[in-house]
């Protein structure tokens, strides 16, 4: 009988430690998963804003446009500076220039600090074609036009305040003009 829980008690601590080796295993490997993961959400940190951002390129389109090197808005917005560059991306996302051309727009706006995602795409829809055409818009039109497309499309839910408007007006007469005016 001795014998008979010797070896019971020999299986079961040969089972343990088969079992703590296994886990011990799978949760390095898990972990080891997450930190790769870590690691390049911290390169997409450091490459610039994630292309994502950008009102209408999704998970899909981000994913044609990083395979082809084009990760960030910043990148995105060197592109469209371009009639070659704007192929590049139509190509690439299978699009048509118009749209890509609008995407660069919402890139160069989201250049403005607190600017970006749905807030660029409505001052997009309400006719702002780059940082230099909202630097020359006035307030009370532009706040009018705003207002007036997102009663009509609801793409966001608070507009900005008339102080916000004045700052992103202030900070977009500092910018440089990257994208050639399409007005």
């Amino acid at each position: 009988m001795d014998y008979l829980i010797e070896q019971i008690f020999l299986y079961m601590l040969v089972a343990f430690l088969i079992g703590g080796f296994f886990g011990w295993f799978l949760c390095r490997q898990g972990a080891s998963k997450k930190i790769a993961e870590l690691e390049a959400r911290l390169a997409d940190r450091k490459s610039g804003t994630p292309i994502e951002s950008i009102e209408g390129i999704g998970d899909g389109f981000g994913k044609r446009l990083r395979a082809d090197g084009i990760d960030s808005t910043e990148k995105l917005l060197e592109l469209c500076a371009s009639n070659e560059g704007v192929a590049r991306v139509c190509k690439c996302v299978d699009l048509d220039e118009n749209t890509v051309r609008n995407w660069g727009t919402m890139a160069d706006l989201s250049r403005i600090k607190g600017l970006g995602g749905q807030w660029a795409e409505l001052m997009w829809a309400a006719g702002v074609t780059s940082v230099q055409n909202l630097a020359a818009q006035e307030i009370e039109p532009l706040r009018a036009r705003m207002r007036e497309v997102n009663e009509k499309e609801h793409r966001v839910a608070e507009l900005p305040g008339e102080k916000r408007v004045t700052r992103f007006l202030e900070e977009a007469a500092k910018l440089k003009p990257v994208l050639p005016n399409r007005d």
